[in-house]
């Protein structure tokens, strides 16, 4: 009897610490405002040398370029013109893993929606996002990416 209960508990700590291990579901905005570019802003002005988790971002696309190869696979990576709360217009990448999100892209003049793990850059953009895919490590929620309304991944269904 002991031994079942052991072996009860060990296998609900597992699958609790699962559970955890699992992003929260955040909503797309439902319009596109320099609000919701707000920790875009914070992230750019403390400028970090890591990554910021649960980022989001919002703007028009001005086209996508694919980076066949890499350590981590091949992109898509998205240019958008974002509006931040108090630094006016800026142009940031979505960072898309062909493998883990699947191809993304978007045309100009396309409505983008992006969340998930925010990172500087230096040159064209000043920031990008990456991870928008269901979460795969505890501190994070579950990201996604939105284009013209069709959003991908389209749920993380536990």
């Amino acid at each position: 009897m002991t031994r079942k209960i052991v072996i009860a508990v060990a296998l609900f700590g597992l699958s609790l610490g699962a559970a955890l291990a699992q992003g929260r579901d955040v909503p797309v905005p439902s319009a596109c405002t320099p609000q919701v570019n707000a920790k875009l802003q914070q992230m750019i002005e403390a400028n970090p040398r890591g990554y910021t988790e649960n980022v989001m971002a919002c703007g028009m696309s001005t086209g996508t370029r694919v980076n066949n190869g890499g350590p981590h696979g091949s992109h898509h990576i998205i240019t958008v013109k974002v509006q931040l709360p108090q630094d006016g217009t800026k142009y940031i990448q979505i960072a898309i893993n062909d493998s883990l999100d699947g191809a993304v892209s978007a045309n100009a003049g396309d409505s983008v929606f992006a969340y998930g793990q925010g990172y500087i850059t230096h040159g064209k953009w000043v920031a990008g996002i990456h991870d928008v895919h269901c979460s795969t490590h505890p501190t994070a929620d579950n990201g996604w990416v939105v284009v013209n309304g069709h959003k991908t991944p389209s749920s993380c269904a536990r």
